[in-house]
This record gives C-alpha cells, structure tokens and sequence, in this order.
C-alpha cells in the first residue's frame, strides 16, 4: 500500500514538475488595466495548475511592431492582443492559428458576441481572432452651460437638427461654442467622421468587394461631410481649432470615446452627462467601435491547446463581466450586458457608461484591412480640406475615393 501511495505521489509530483505548460502572452494594458490582468493571470494559474501564464507588458506604441519583428525572427509569444486595427495586419504574416476548430470542439459559443466585434478575426469560414475588450464614441455635454444657455441640463440633443439648434443657442447666450469636432487630422478625424456617415446611411468601404472599393463618396457621405462643413462654416457653432475646448468648459458638447467616463469625472470642474450621438431625422443611431482582440501563435500543440484554455477563460461572461467592471471597457458579449450583476454595477457606480453600453448593439467596425491606416489618412485629409473650404465635400470625398481605389487595387 505504501508502494502505491509513494507511486502516485510521485506521479502527482512529476506532472506539476514535468507537466506544466508554460506561455507567455504579451499585451499593451498598463496602468489599472494591466493590474487586473495581473490579478486574473494569476487566477487562472491557480485554478489551472498545468498551466501557466507569464503575462510580457509592452508599451502600446510598440507592440505590433514588436510582434511584427517576433514573426520575422521565428520568436513569437505563445498568444497576444492587439487593437483591432492592426489584427489584419498580424494575420495576414499567416502565423496565427484558426480557431474555428476549437470553437467547433468546445460549442463556444459564437453568438453571444456582437457581431461587429468579429469581424476583425474573420477569414472565410476561418476564426483567428475572438474579442476580449471594446470601447465606442458617445456624446459628452455640459449641463451647466446648458443651463446658463436656458436649456434643459438633463435633455441633450438627439438628432443632428437639435444638435444645431442647441448650438446656435448656446452660443448666443453664453458665448460658448456649441459643439467640439475633432480636426486635429488623422485616423481621430476619420473615427469620428466614420459616424455621421454610417447615421446618414452610408458605408466606408464596399463589403460586397471585400472591402477592396470605396464606398464614402456616396450621397450619404456628402451628406455627413457637408453637416461637418455647415458647424464649422455656416453656423459657426463649431471651431477649426486644436481638440481639448470641452474640457476647458469652452465647448458645450463633444463627441468622445466610452473611456472618457472615467477620466472626464477628474479633469473638469462642471456637472457631465452622457448619451447616445444624436443621427439625423431620417437616420438612424450608429457608433465606432474600438478595442482589443486575442490570438494565438503556431506553436507545439500543447502550447496551442492551453493557450486557447485561456482564451476560453477570460472571455467567459463571468470573468469578462469582472473584468469590464473594473477596467470600463464596454461589454463584446450580449450575455455580459444584459447581466444583472453587470447592470446594477454600472448603474450604481458610473451612470455615465450607461449610454455606450447601450450603443454597442449599434457600433460599426472599421474596414478590417491591412492598408486601413492609409485609407484613413486619406479620407481625413479629403475631411480637412472641404472643412477649410478648399473643395466641395463631393470633390474631396471624390477625389479621395481615386486615391483609396486605386491603393487597394494593389494586393
């Protein structure tokens, strides 16, 4: 009897010697984000004793680069993240594992994701990608310059007719500009823009090719290319001016990101409210959506297999919900949203997320193409200039769907 006990101590022993798995997984969370992460790595760990997880923090400025270099050099980490603009790019060195085979093993279920946050991770019938952070744009008012303007604090805008009026009002009665654009230029610009195009109707880029033809010169675009140019040039309710007037209480509405309910609350001295981005009478509500995604490398089959464990993990609608509540990002699963525990948490300690989790089921993904950040420049500088007047919002929408067809042309 001793002989056995001592041989399956033995046993026991080797695997949590011999048998452990061990990965690294590198990511851009630093901060509160990056202590949370801390904190469910080592959960995991604990609760998964053959594996173990070395989170590799890398500053977000230089991890995609960092992962480009690490495919060239054959020394990739065992998974990652990356923000959803440069998945395309990572798949596309083909050295990403699908998914869809694990999905398929375990019925992970799929479904339970806002379509919009897949489509990054997407290749035919192929899943590299899932997931594991959002963030969207909303709208941010003052409801004291509201109320010095003789409107009701409580009551934003909610189509772009009232987001004028509100405007025109405000600045008349308190000299204040009504609405802030973002015209610093750059992917900033045509984020923000992305949104007043899709409320109109519009579309970016055409799916139909895959993504390969512009779309945004269309009657839609113009549309929200010319309300652009009505704010800053016919009612003048909105500046041509560096970005940062809302949090000096100069402007009294902005459009800003879902994270921004965290940090406004510290750096302004006025009351703030929250709420979906007003859409056009004939429109309809549409945000822009940010956020993270986690893949996995080719490695050995024992690295893969426990990888995608974790990845299993971490997006369950229980550590998911623990993580949006402690980080703010907005939930990438229905099941977390609608839960209870996440609503009254949210209601009871940062109403002003309320709105954006709202707007998720409303959010669009950019184009996922590797050649995004090329596109997006071009459109931002057809922005800039019919803003400064220097075109007509169709010649410059027109002229910037030349540059971007004849970019994406090119395989």
């Amino acid at each position: 009897m001793k002989k056995i006990f001592l041989w399956l101590v033995i046993v026991i022993v080797s695997v949590f010697m011999f048998g452990k798995t061990e990965l690294v997984f590198w990511h851009y969370w630093d901060g509160e984000n990056g202590k949370k992460l801390e904190a469910l790595v080592e959960k995991f760990n604990s609760e998964h004793p053959e594996i173990e997880v070395q989170p590799v923090f890398i500053p977000g400025s230089d991890l995609l680069i960092k992962i480009q270099t690490s495919i060239l050099s054959g020394q990739t980490p065992d998974f990652a993240i990356s923000d959803i603009i440069g998945v395309p790019l990572i798949l596309d060195t083909g050295k990403v594992v699908d998914l869809m085979p694990f999905v398929e093993k375990d019925n992970y279920d799929l479904n339970d994701f806002y379509e919009s946050t897949l489509v990054y991770g997407k290749l035919g019938e192929s899943l590299y990608s899932i997931p594991v952070s959002s963030s969207n744009l909303g709208l941010f008012w003052n409801k004291n310059l509201f109320k010095e303007a003789g409107l009701d604090p409580e009551a934003p805008p909610k189509t772009w007719e009232e987001l004028i009026e509100f405007s025109e009002i405000i600045k008349e009665k308190t000299g204040k500009f009504g609405y802030e654009l973002f015209l610093d230029g750059g992917e900033g610009t045509t984020w923000q823009w992305q949104i007043f195009l899709w409320q109109a109707g519009g579309e970016f880029l055409d799916s139909i090719s895959n993504y390969r033809k512009s779309a945004f010169n269309s009657e839609s675009g113009v549309k929200a290319l010319q309300f652009w140019v009505d704010l800053t040039n016919k009612y003048s309710t909105s500046p041509i001016a560096p970005w940062g007037l809302f949090g000096r209480g100069e402007a009294a509405m902005v459009m800003d990101g879902s994270w921004m309910t965290q940090f406004f609350p510290m750096q302004v001295n006025f009351e703030l409210g929250s709420a979906i981005f007003p859409y056009p009478e004939d429109g309809k509500p549409a945000t822009n959506m940010g956020g993270e995604q986690i893949f996995i490398f080719e490695k050995s089959k024992a690295k893969v297999e426990a990888s995608w464990e974790f990845i299993k993990w971490f997006t369950s609608t229980e550590i998911q919900i623990d993580w949006d509540k402690a980080t703010g990002f907005i939930p990438v699963k229905k099941s977390v949203a609608e839960s209870e525990n996440y609503t009254a948490y949210i209601k009871n300690t940062n109403r002003l997320l309320l709105p954006f989790i709202e707007a998720q089921q409303y959010a669009h993904a950019r184009p996922p193409i590797k050649e995004y950040s090329q596109v997006s420049d071009i459109v931002s500088g057809a922005i800039m200039s019919a803003v400064y007047k220097k075109s007509t919002p169709q010649q410059a929408l027109d002229q910037a769907a030349n540059q971007v067809d004849l970019l994406l042309s090119k395989e």
